[in-house]
């Protein structure tokens, strides 16, 4: 009888300490590329310590250096959370229908209605000019030229520029555009919107196709109005790498294209729907709208993820039937 209480009690313990082991493992979230840079940090640690707080559970951060890397992850369940682009987020739901977005970012309403931020295709400064059909830009002369985008999972530096290039040049898909193109000399896929943009400096390619992120504090705007299509800007001295390593290189945007902001998705099947309701309601409280690890705020040392247009700038909960406007692009 001693030694099969004993062993009840062995087995109590076993039980009981599984169940702790299990409830501390990690919630893990993981970044594309732009977010994984140094200049991202304090958005990392707010996201961190916003989640922790909100589920009473550790939460780790893993970094990526290619988006595939990072969609990969989600959709494989290896990361519980994920901060991926419009597109990247479609791919992940068909291959995987838990992955759901919680939130996205707001415009100055605070609501949807102006959640957005820019595709870009630019050009050298000094190149400019060439591209140009009376006072306007054309894109249609880009043709025969060297073109880099960031990937084909990529809203903003491949799908939403694609597709309008495809338009121009009166072709049936991307894939006419990528594969043996009648278009362009040479296509580069970067696997980061910061090498895209390296691409255009070094001269491997005369156009590229990226997102500035717009708090990162890498250019200086030195013509126009930011972020649309004439916006001409020159790297700032001591920008972070990879940047830092070509101050004063000048690029001009020769077409702005207003994309979706990019959801933070979470997997229903390693997180549970307490857990789902926690995140995304600490996600959009006031108290994130007023972090300055998560918005540039003004007189804030930190860097912050997005820009703070208004008082009313906030994360808001958003739903997978929203980014139906991206989806039916490529249909």
């Amino acid at each position: 009888m001693k030694h099969k209480i004993i062993l009840l009690l062995a087995s109590a313990f076993l039980f009981f300490g599984c169940t702790k082991e299990e409830v501390q493992k990690p919630i893990t979230m993981v970044f594309l590329p732009n977010e994984s840079s140094e200049a991202m940090k304090d958005a990392r640690q707010a996201f961190m310590e916003i989640i922790s707080e909100a589920v009473d559970r550790p939460v780790e951060i893993k970094t990526t250096t290619d988006y595939n890397i990072a969609l990969e992850a989600i959709i494989s369940g290896n990361a519980d959370m994920a901060y991926i682009g419009a597109e990247g987020y479609i791919n992940a739901h068909k291959r995987n229908p838990a992955i759901v977005p919680a939130a996205t970012n707001s415009g100055p309403s605070g609501t949807l209605e102006d959640a957005l931020y820019y595709s870009l295709i630019a050009v050298r400064t000094e190149d400019a000019p060439q591209y140009k059909n009376g006072n306007d830009y054309d894109l249609t002369l880009l043709k025969g030229k060297n073109i880099s985008f960031v990937s084909t999972s990529s809203t903003s530096g491949f799908v939403i520029p694609a597709n309008l290039l495809v338009k121009k040049f009166g072709l049936n898909n991307t894939d006419e555009l990528i594969h043996g193109s009648s278009v362009f000399s040479k296509v580069l896929f970067a696997g980061s919107h910061q090498g895209s943009q390296v691409n255009l400096f070094r001269k491997d390619a005369d156009a590229a196709a990226f997102a500035i992120p717009q708090t990162i504090g890498v250019y200086d705007l030195i013509e126009g109005e930011d972020y649309q299509t004439g916006a001409s800007y020159k790297v700032a001295e001591g920008a972070v790498d990879p940047f830092g390593k070509f101050p004063g290189s000048e690029i001009t945007v020769i077409q702005s294209i207003p994309v979706l902001n990019a959801p933070i998705v979470m997997n229903t099947k390693t997180l549970s729907p307490d857990e789902q309701h926690k995140i995304q309601e600490a996600l959009t409280s006031e108290k994130t709208a007023n972090n300055p690890g998560i918005f540039k705020i003004k007189g804030s040392d930190k860097q912050g993820m997005y820009p703070k247009y208004s008082e009313k700038t906030k994360l808001v909960k958003t739903t997978d039937s929203w980014y139906d406007k991206i989806r039916n692009l490529t249909k």
